[in-house]
């Protein structure tokens, strides 16, 4: 027996919580701007030592070279200044999507020409030449790996904005999403009955059936009964020439 559905019973699905879910994009922001703080820090710092030691190693060969010594400290700069200023540049144009050709050619040129005028000084041998040559080269991949770094910070973050100026105009509908489900769940109660037994009708409930139906309408004809009855009227006709009692038909 099927238990009447009250509103009562329901009341709960209106109540459950909006879910709060935090989108993946949001999650790999997150995860991207730690990231993006961590290697930075380490990125500036590597930056930084291998700067000093590349400025110092161009400031004794400013001073050997005859340049006035009140000018000495300007000279380095004309090129590990001037290689920042070239990988910003190729930022600036990838962003922009312009052709990147000539910053390329200019940070590579002054990375080179600083390697070459820091191995000036050096002694004749193979681990002095390369101690002096890895200051400017770390220097310059510490700055392209912090600027790869913060390109791919920014195209994060304008996807990020892009997500959320189209999820503006999306609001789910929370509450009407739980009321058609509790309106479904009270259908599918309402309109539920139980399964009969699927069992074969014999010949001789046929003839009782027929036999009650004449007995309650006995002016009523073969295809009248057949319609009643949902048999044919054959079957109807058959069996009241079988039955005993006479039966007045008209068909």
């Amino acid at each position: 027996m099927i238990k009447p559905t009250t509103q009562h019973e329901w009341s709960w699905l209106t109540d459950l919580p909006a879910p709060t879910l935090i989108p993946a994009a949001e999650r790999n922001m997150k995860a991207s701007k730690v990231i993006l703080y961590a290697t930075s820090a380490l990125l500036v710092l590597i930056w930084m030592s291998a700067f000093i030691i590349s400025y110092v190693s161009l400031v004794a060969v400013a001073t050997v070279g005859g340049l006035p010594y009140p000018w000495v400290w300007l000279w380095p700069l004309l090129l590990d200044a001037f290689m920042c200023i070239g990988s910003l540049d190729l930022i600036r144009r990838e962003l922009n999507g312009e052709t990147t050709t000539i910053a390329w050619a200019v940070v590579i040129g002054v990375t080179l020409v600083s390697t070459g005028f820091n191995i000036t000084l050096a002694d004749p041998s193979v681990l002095s030449w390369a101690t002096h040559a890895l200051a400017p080269v770390v220097c310059f991949l510490a700055f392209e790996i912090e600027m790869g770094v913060l390109r791919s910070h920014f195209r994060q973050h304008d996807n990020g904005s892009k997500m959320s100026e189209t999820n503006k105009n999306v609001k789910p509908d929370v509450k009407g999403d739980v009321s058609v489900a509790r309106e479904n769940v009270r259908s599918n109660v309402r309109n539920c009955k139980p399964e009969m037994p699927d069992v074969k009708e014999t010949k001789r409930d046929i003839q009782n059936r027929i036999q009650n139906y004449y007995t309650m309408h006995p002016d009523a004809g073969y295809a009248e009964a057949g319609k009643a009855l949902g048999i044919s009227r054959q079957v109807v006709r058959t069996n009241v020439l079988k039955m005993s009692q006479p039966v007045t038909c008209e068909g």
